[in-house]
């Protein structure tokens, strides 16, 4: 009999920045539920990698795509490869940030793919198979946002902005699709101890930092019950703190915080 999770979401999910980290760790409980599974990333060999794994450890069958999530033909793409899958959940993991940097110190071109592969991307994604969902009346929809959405953060400026519109874009979406039996949820974490952390120079030891497993359970579990959900209680502290304290404050924190796990200075240092 199918599983709760697969009559209302199956049968395949679409995880964008699937091959390792929080992507992977939706893959196997979703794979574990008996959804099949079409896998992105940028990098091939992990994709592979992740594709053996799920398919030994579960009956299901496993799709992958190795491309880049803020290229021009995105949604001819996307639209090729799941022509002719039932796609019932997309999850956009996608847009990690890869170490820090002043916003004037970086070429332009990084900060406009950044915003590419963090608004971009979970637009075409969703147009595309979030109109297929509101046509068969189901569906779920997973965009992970960031805590630094909540306010600006030096060195990571268009990162920061970048995540705020994914939970306005969330939150506009569970507005308008869940009149059509379409779950959306914007998943916002905090820190998280993930293999693409671990490349950028991330010192995880300087804040309270959550796991893979952590994120994907409270996400699934949230799916459903509300437009967006703040995973960790550190987190939701600071989503509090967010609402109402003083702003200067806040950004001068989430600033420190962020240049203390990349062993930077703060405030900047012009040399």
């Amino acid at each position: 009999m199918p599983s709760s999770l697969e009559q209302q979401y199956g049968p395949w999910a679409l995880i964008a920045g699937g091959s390792e980290g929080i992507g992977l760790e939706f893959a196997r409980r979703l794979a574990s539920e008996g959804i099949n599974l079409l896998l992105l990333a940028r990098r091939e060999q992990p994709l592979l990698d992740a594709r053996r794994e799920l398919e030994q450890a579960f009956p299901v069958q496993v799709k992958t795509a190795a491309m880049d999530l803020s290229c021009d033909d995105l949604e001819q793409r996307i639209d090729s490869l799941t022509a002719d899958l039932d796609i019932g959940m997309l999850i956009y993991n996608a847009g990690a940030s890869h170490g820090l940097e002043l916003f004037h110190d970086a070429p332009l071109h990084r900060a406009l793919q950044m915003i590419a592969l963090n608004c971009a991307g979970p637009a075409t994604l969703c147009h595309l198979l979030g109109g297929r969902m509101r046509t068969r009346g189901r569906g779920g929809i997973i965009l992970l946002s960031s805590l630094s959405a909540f306010c600006g953060s030096a060195y990571i400026a268009t990162y920061a902005a970048s995540k705020a519109f994914d939970i306005g874009f969330a939150e506009s979406l569970w507005a308008e699709l869940e009149p059509f039996g379409v779950d959306v949820l914007s998943l916002v974490i905090g820190a998280t101890d993930t293999p693409a952390m671990a490349r950028a120079g991330a010192d995880m030891s300087t804040l309270p930092s959550l796991s893979s497993a952590e994120v994907a359970e409270e996400g699934l579990a949230a799916l459903g019950a509300t437009p967006i959900h703040v995973v960790g209680e550190a987190g939701r502290m600071l989503a509090e703190f967010a609402r109402g304290g003083d702003r200067r404050e806040l950004i001068d924190n989430m600033s420190s915080a962020a240049a203390t796990m990349f062993g930077m200075p703060y405030p900047p240092v012009v040399d």
